[in-house]
C-alpha cells in the first residue's frame, strides 16, 4: 500500500500486525493461520510480510536477543527478503483461484510439494487466497495438510468470513481479523501514494467501506461520473412519483446498455438507498457524505418502508444475475417490483 515494505507497508491494522510480531517474538507460530476480513484491506499485503519476516536473516539474528514487538520487521535487504520481494523465493507458495474456484488439481500439486522438504527457508510459508474460493473437493484435500502439517511450513489462508469455509478449516486455524480501513487512512493513501486530488480522494474514502482496493477502482473518474448520474437518476424518480411506472422502465433500459457496469451500477444504487435509509436519523453515518443535502431532500419523498424494499429488489437482481438470467428481464422484474407493480 505505501513505499515501505515489510509490516511497515500495512495500513491501519494494528492488532493483527501487533499479535503477528508477538508471535514471531515468542516463538510460538502456529502451523496455520486464517485472515478474514473484506477484500482490500490488507490481507494479502501481510500475509506477504509474514512470511518475509519469517526468513529474514537480519531479523532472525535480532532474535537471538530480547527484542520489542515494534522491532519485529522484515530488513528488505537480505537475500531471502529479496528473493520474496522480486517473488521467486522458492518456498513462498501461492494459491489463487483460477479464475473463480480453486480446483483440486492446485491442491494435489500442493500437498506433492509439501511432501518435499524446503529448498532454503526457515519457514516455507504457504499463502492461500480468497480461501472461500475451494469447492468441497479442494477444501477437503486442504484438511489433510492442516492435520499433518509439514516440517517447517507454515499455512496462511485469506477469506472474507469463517463462515464461507468449512468449520473443519477453521477449527484448525489461527484466526486473525482484519477489519476496514477508517477512511482518514485510505483518503491519506490516495493523496500521497496514488496522488489523487484530495476532493476525489475524500470522497471516494467516505464510500468504499474501509477497502483500499474498492477506493482505487472507484476514485476512476468515469466511475465518479456514473455515481452521480445515478444519484440524480434516482432523485428523479422518487421526486417524480416512485408508483409511475415509466421513469422506472427508463432506468432499467439506460442500465441494460453497459452490461459491463451493471454490477458497479447496482452497488452504487445499494449505497444511495442504504444513506437515504440513514440519513432520516443518523445523517453522520451516510456514506455519501458530499451529497448530503440531495439525502436530506430526497429521504423526505419515500419511506423506510419502501427503501427496505428497493433494497431487497437490488438485491435480489444482483443475485440472479450471478446465475447468468437474461439482464433486460432482470432489471425490468427489479424496477417493476420498486414501482409496487408485481413483476
Amino acid at each position: 500500500m505505501t513505499t515501505a515494505i515489510g509490516f511497515d507497508a500495512i495500513v491501519g491494522q494494528h492488532h493483527p500486525i501487533t499479535l503477528l510480531k508477538t508471535l514471531i517474538r515468542n516463538g510460538t507460530l502456529p502451523h496455520a493461520l486464517l485472515f478474514t476480513g473484506d477484500d482490500g484491506v490488507g490481507k494479502q499485503t501481510t500475509a506477504m510480510a509474514f512470511a518475509m519476516a519469517c526468513n529474514c536473516r537480519t531479523l532472525k539474528s535480532a532474535l537471538a536477543s530480547p527484542v520489542k514487538p515494534n522491532a519485529i520487521d522484515a530488513c528488505g535487504e537480505c537475500a531471502p527478503c529479496k528473493k520474496i520481494i522480486g517473488g521467486h523465493h522458492p518456498d513462498i507458495i501461492q494459491i489463487a483461484p483460477m479464475p473463480s474456484v480453486i480446483k483440486i488439481d492446485q491442491i494435489r500439486a500442493l500437498l506433492e510439494n509439501l511432501a518435499l522438504k524446503p529448498n532454503e527457508a526457515d519457514k516455507r510459508v504457504v499463502i492461500i487466497s480468497n480461501a472461500q474460493c475451494m469447492n468441497p473437493e479442494s477444501g477437503n484435500a486442504l484438511l489433510k495438510v492442516l492435520e499433518e502439517p509439514p516440517d517447517r511450513t507454515l499455512m496462511v489462508l485469506t477469506a472474507r468470513q469463517t463462515s464461507d469455509l468449512l468449520p473443519t478449516i477453521v477449527s484448525r486455524c489461527r484466526h486473525i481479523h482484519f477489519s476496514p480501513l477508517d477512511a482518514a487512512d485510505i483518503e491519506q493513501v490516495l493523496i500521497q501514494v496514488d496522488q489523487v486530488e484530495a476532493q476525489s480522494a475524500r470522497t471516494v474514502a467516505g464510500l468504499c467501506g474501509g477497502s483500499i482496493t474498492r477506493a482505487r477502482k472507484w476514485v476512476d473518474p468515469k466511475w465518479i461520473k456514473r455515481r452521480e448520474w445515478i444519484i440524480e437518476a434516482l432523485s428523479h424518480v422518487l421526486a417524480t412519483g416512485p408508483t409511475h411506472i415509466e421513469p422506472w422502465m427508463a432506468l432499467s433500459e439506460i442500465l441494460a446498455r453497459r452490461k459491463d457496469l451493471v454490477e458497479e451500477s447496482l452497488e452504487i444504487i445499494t449505497m444511495w438507498l442504504r444513506d437515504l435509509l440513514v440519513a432520516r436519523h443518523a445523517s453522520a453515518h451516510v456514506l455519501n457524505k458530499d451529497r448530503l443535502d440531495t439525502l436530506s431532500k430526497t429521504a423526505q419523498t419515500v419511506t423506510p418502508t419502501q427503501l427496505l424494499a428497493y433494497i431487497d429488489a437490488v438485491d435480489h437482481a444482483r443475485e440472479s444475475l450471478k446465475s447468468n438470467t437474461n439482464l433486460r428481464l432482470t432489471l425490468d422484474a427489479m424496477v417493476l417490483t420498486m414501482s409496487g407493480v408485481t413483476a
